[in-house]
Formats: structure tokens, C-alpha cells, sequence
């Protein structure tokens, strides 16, 4: 029997934290039962392209984003709904469009619109205060709500009913001691043993805060001058962040877009998270599985932390530097079982989905 087909909506599939939860899920899925597809609003080429159409996936690319063709987008998404009558099941995680989607997908017939919510704030720009203004229309046009905490849920749902998915992870491949590979890594980058080499994965947007962290780091730097600071990630504000910390010279390491993060939080000391905000960032999930100290704003979500090794600090210079020249560094030896305990284990969160994706599919057939 063929699996049923769920159509995942989303801006693009670049490295980022949402985009990582769904290829998560979509990696540990039964995809002899549940395959997915996607629905880009950009035509650009994306990091997970080859890995989605390698797992079956098929991908669907629109402009709208680019061209800010409305009328066309609205053409585009009825043929495309009309010509692909397999799908039940739509997974939303562009809340910005789903007002378009939504609507268009419910009056092709799709009786199942699932949302998802993976942030509790936008960005104080342009695109930021318009994806705002768009994703209050959001909620109406769902069936059924996912959000990836309690916070990012009341924000984008305001009261209505959500269920809570946490941003599961392949727990025992982040928790895997590798000392050979940390050290040879370590080596790659230029890092001494003798080094402590503090983290940090994310976008180069305004959301993840790189001036503060490079601003602290610098200032850490004069009291612990055995500090390295490896960057993984790319975006807009990559070019200023590298002006910012060329006066510190080797000790920050810029290391762009990898697929083997694991490897680097083996390298890492510390893991550090001075987001503006976040929904329940998939990387501090991570850094936890392996066992690293995390650092993090107190703007993140406390129920992020679900282990005893994350710090929340406020967004003062001088109270990260305090924490960070204090802290004890030794890493969390019981990471794996409480990753596992609190339910961020990424078996537990595609069991959940993909009986979700089942049922209500066979729930849309019959109504058919």
C-alpha cells in the first residue's frame, strides 16, 4: 500500500531551526507510510533540496516571495491544490501566508490544515512587522495547531487550542562521546586543548543577536585570553558580523552552514544563546542532548531548559562574562536519559505526528 502524502508549507528548506525540526521528523517517520512533500515560497536552491527528493519527497517551488505576485500566487496555489487531489493533509509553517494558503487549500477541498507555530516574536523590520500583521489571520483558516512551546502557542494562536510537540532530536547521536573526532576537530579549527571554545548556531538575523554576543565575547576575551568562539551559520548580517570581530583576530571562527553539527558540539566548551527571542530553539535542544553547559537569554522560553545545564542571564554584557568566567564547564554525563525523560527524543515527537497525519487522513477520506 502506497503512504499517504502530507504537503509541508514552508518559506524554503534552508539550515535553520524549523526547517531542521521537520527534517527531524521527517528522517525518523515511517515513510512507508507517511511520505512528505513541500511548498516552497521562494525558487531558489535550498541546504536539505537534495536530502528531501533522496527520502521521496517531492518539492514544489512558488516566487512569491521574490516577485510579490499576489494574483499569481493565488493561480498557482488553486492549480496546484486542484491538480494534486492525494492531499488530505497540509502542515503550515509559514504562519505570514497562511491567510492565503489556508483559504485557497479549504476551498479546494483539503479539510485538514494543520499549523504550526516556531517563534514567539518576529523581527523589528519591515518584513518582520508584516509577517506579523499577516500571521494574525493565521489561526482561522487551521483545523488543528501544533506548537513547539507553550509560549510561541499563546503567541500566535491568542487562546485558541494547541497541542504542544516538543522539538525532538536524534538524542543519542548528539550524546555519542567521539574523543578522537572532538579533538581532531578541534585541530580543523585551530583550537588548542588548552582553549576554551565557546559556540553558537544560528541565522546571522537580528533574532539570534550576534552584535551582543561578539561585544561580550570581546570583552570576555580580556579576562579569559584561552577563549575561542566558533560561529556556525550564515545569513544577512554575516558581513557585519565579521567587521565586528576582526579586531579579535583568530578567536572567533566563522565556520559557515554545516550538516555535521553533532561533531561541533563535541568541539564546543560551552554553548551560548543570546536570542532576542525564541520559540524553542531546536539548538539548545541539541546542545543539551550533548551534554554541553548552555548559556541563554532569559527572553527564551524557560521550559526550553530541561535539564540542569542551561543558564538564563539577562541581556547585559557584564553578567555574561561574570557567568561565563565562573561557570564549571564539565559536561551533563546523564544528557541522554534526561533528553529521553522530558520527550525530546525525535522518535517520541514523529510517533506523535505521524499517528496525527494517519488518522486525520483517513478521517478526510471517509468524509469524501
Amino acid at each position: 500500500m502506497a503512504p499517504i502524502r502530507v504537503l509541508q508549507i514552508v518559506p524554503a528548506m534552508n539550515a535553520g531551526g524549523m526547517e531542521t525540526f521537520i527534517m527531524n521528523i521527517y528522517r525518523a517517520i515511517d515513510r512507508e507510510k507517511v511520505q512528505f512533500d513541500f511548498l516552497y515560497h521562494y525558487d531558489m536552491p535550498c541546504f536539505y533540496d537534495d536530502e528531501i527528493l533522496s527520502l521521496g519527497g517531492h518539492i514544489t517551488k512558488l516566487t512569491v516571495r521574490q516577485d510579490n505576485d499576489l494574483p499569481r500566487y493565488l493561480r498557482q496555489l488553486k492549480a496546484f491544490f486542484t491538480a494534486h487531489p492525494e492531499y488530505h493533509v497540509i502542515h503550515g509553517h509559514y504562519s505570514g501566508f497562511g491567510m492565503f494558503y489556508n483559504s485557497v487549500a479549504r476551498r479546494c477541498g483539503i479539510t485538514v490544515r494543520a499549523g504550526h507555530s516556531h517563534n514567539t516574536n518576529y523581527e523589528n523590520n519591515l518584513v518582520g512587522r508584516l509577517d506579523r500583521a499577516m500571521s494574525w489571520f493565521f489561526t482561522f483558516g487551521l483545523t488543528d495547531r501544533f506548537a513547539c512551546g507553550m509560549q510561541a502557542g499563546r503567541a500566535l494562536y491568542r487562546g485558541a487550542p494547541f497541542t504542544f510537540l516538543p522539538n525532538g532530536v536524534d538524542a543519542a547521536k548528539f550524546s555519542t562521546p567521539n574523543p578522537a573526532g572532538r579533538a581532531a576537530l578541534r585541530r580543523e579549527l585551530g583550537v588548542k586543548d588548552t582553549d576554551i571554545l565557546y559556540g553558537h548556531i544560528g541565522r546571522f538575523t537580528q533574532q539570534k543577536n550576534h552584535p551582543f554576543l561578539l561585544r561580550m565575547f570581546a570583552a570576555l576575551l580580556q579576562r579569559q585570553p584561552n577563549a575561542r568562539l566558533v560561529l556556525l551559520g550564515e545569513g544577512d548580517g554575516l558581513c557585519a558580523a565579521r567587521q565586528q570581530a576582526e579586531p579579535l583576530g583568530d578567536a572567533v571562527i566563522f565556520a559557515g552552514v554545516k550538516s555535521n553539527t553533532a561533531d561541533y558540539y563535541r568541539a564546543m566548551d560551552a554553548f551560548l544563546l543570546p536570542s532576542l527571542f525564541e520559540g524553542l530553539p531546536v539548538v539548545l535542544v541539541e546542545a543539551q542532548a550533548a551534554g554541553l553547559p548552555c548559556f541563554a537569554a532569559d527572553t527564551v522560553d524557560r521550559s526550553a531548559a530541561f535539564t540542569p545545564s542551561v543558564q538564563f542571564l539577562p541581556l547585559q554584557e557584564t553578567a555574561w562574562v561574570k557567568a561565563l568566567e565562573k561557570a564549571d564547564l564539565a559536561r551533563n554525563p546523564n544528557a541522554l536519559a534526561e533528553t529521553r525523560a522530558a520527550g525530546y527524543d525525535i522518535i517520541d515527537s514523529a510517533k506523535k505526528l505521524q499517528e496525527f497525519y494517519l488518522r486525520k487522513d483517513k478521517e478526510a477520506a471517509h468524509a469524501n
